[in-house]
This record gives structure tokens, sequence and C-alpha cells, in this order.
């Protein structure tokens, strides 16, 4: 890209200094707490769970001015509709679970809906508009046919995540309630975590300041977490098909590559100049949201 964001600002304060009286020494048993469970958080681990995969709290990234993202607040995940009741006892205890946003199409819901779970707020925030177009393996296998190159499909569907309005709105109202979250985590998904979910977390963790690099690494995380899936998907095409060519076009939509994240970046940059600008400009956020949004999720 020809721009990123660049963000400066004061480093995180330590809390290690000697406090004196009583609420001083609860301040400083809460920060020995909080920096207890942010050295346990691995950034990118998958959390896991029996009925979903590549479910990923973002606590413990790095931000370009040195703060980290707070652990249990920003989850991304696949599909939630195989979620099971030990499933959501651990996102509702464990991660304090309160948002849910939906990233998929009517059509997709309407096939897989989420399971609903007591005390969670669950929108529905469709990215893409709804062409009724199924996401199952026997789908797709059908559509590959239709396709004259699956990874230029997937690097225009990226693009189209910053020219469609359609999309611009839905991330927006998206940003819209991370920032009215006031506790509890808020978790994200499309159906495979991907393609509408994995850009939604990349441009939350570039509004948050972390480093371009490290915001493809988490992107490309996908391929790892879905690695069983997606070579069920291949087998699928090989099965049905006989033609390599159609299974290796099913690997490339099956798949997170960086050409595809890229696109959209690169997108950004022709339309908007910047990513800041993007933010401003084509979602609508404020300088004071983008503040707002790191002293909620930082620390």
């Amino acid at each position: 890209m020809k721009k990123w964001m660049k963000v400066t600002g004061i480093s995180v304060v330590s809390a290690s200094l000697l406090l004196a009286g009583c609420q001083a020494e609860e301040n400083a048993k809460a920060d020995s707490k909080n920096a207890i469970l942010e050295e346990k958080v691995v950034p990118g681990k998958q959390i896991a769970l029996e009925g979903a995969i590549n479910v990923r709290d973002l606590g413990g990234y790095k931000t370009e001015d040195g703060k980290t993202i707070k652990p249990h607040r920003l989850i991304r995940s696949a599909e939630l509709y195989t979620i099971t009741g030990n499933d959501i006892a651990k996102l509702k205890k464990t991660y304090q679970l309160k948002q849910i946003v939906d990233f998929r199409t009517d059509s997709e819901v309407d096939k897989k809906p989420d399971p609903p779970i007591q005390n969670v707020k669950n929108t529905h925030d469709s990215v893409m508009k709804d062409n009724g177009a199924s996401t199952s393996t026997e789908d797709l296998i059908k559509s590959l046919s239709k396709m004259d190159n699956p990874e230029s499909f997937l690097i225009e569907a990226n693009k189209s995540f910053v020219t469609d309005e359609n999309s611009r709105k839905a991330y927006k109202k998206f940003f819209d309630i991370l920032l009215e979250n006031k506790e509890g985590a808020v978790l994200w998904h499309c159906t495979a975590g991907k393609d509408r979910a994995g850009f939604g977390t990349a441009l939350v963790l570039s509004a948050l300041g972390v480093p371009k690099d490290k915001v493809t690494e988490d992107y490309l995380l996908s391929n790892k977490y879905r690695a069983d899936e997606n070579e069920k998907a291949v087998q699928a095409v090989l099965a049905e098909t006989k033609n390599q060519q159609a299974a290796d076009g099913m690997k490339a939509v099956m798949e997170v590559r960086e050409s595809y994240l890229n696109a959209a970046f690169d997108e950004i940059d022709k339309k908007y100049g910047s990513l800041d600008a993007f933010l401003k400009d084509g979602l609508g956020l404020t300088k004071s949201d983008i503040n707002k949004l790191k002293s909620m999720y930082l620390v």
C-alpha cells in the first residue's frame, strides 16, 4: 500500500508503581490482575469451541504506539449455527459475550441461523447484497463452473467491500456497535469467518493502530484454522468432477490470500488516498470516534 495510517501517542504507563492507601491498593491489585491476564493472551490463537471454527480473540495485538488490544473484548468468528451449549457457556462466562454481529445475507441466515443466546444482542448486518446464493460445498462446486478465474472473483469481492455503498454502510454500522459496547465482548462473523469478517477485522485492527504486517498476519491465519474444512471442500470437488483445475479453483475460493486483502487496501488508496481517509470519508467515522475506539479497546 502506498499509505498507511500512522498512530502516535503516549506509551503505556507501568502499573508497577508503589501505591498507598486502600483505594490505591485495590487499583494495584486490578492492574496486577490485568497484567496477568494479558500475559496469558496469545494474539491470533483460536478459541477452542465444539461447534465453531476460526474463532479468535484479538486481544494481545500491539499497536504502533506500544499499546495493546484488551483481551475478551473483540472476537472474530465463522458461522455459529452448530455451536453447543458448552460453547455458549464458555463465550458468556469466559469472554462476557454481549453482542453478536452477523455479516451474512438473509439467505444465509435463513438456512443457518445463529442460535439465540440469552442476554446477548444479535444484530444482522449484511455486508453483501443478497442474490440467494448458497455457500454450501455443493453449490460452490456448481458456481466454479461459471468462474473464469476464482482467485480474481475473490479479488473483486474484496474490492467491493470498499466500493459498494451497502458494504460501507454495513461496516459503519459494525463500528457503531463497537463504539456502543461499554463492557464484555463483541463477536462478529460471516460464514467461513475469512472474507467479510476478515476485512472487517482488518479495518478494526488498522483503526486501533496495529501495524499492517500484523493485520495481514491475522488475516492469513484463517488458512491455518480452516485447513481441514478447506481440504474437505477441495477433495469433494475432485470426487465430484475428477478435475484438478476445478479443485484448484475451490482451493482459491476457500482460502484467504494476501492478494485478496491487498486488493481491498489498494482500492482504498485509489479511491480515498489512505486508510484513515477511508475511515473518515468512506465510513463516516470521526476523529472522536477513533479516539473513543482506542480508549475502549486498548490498554
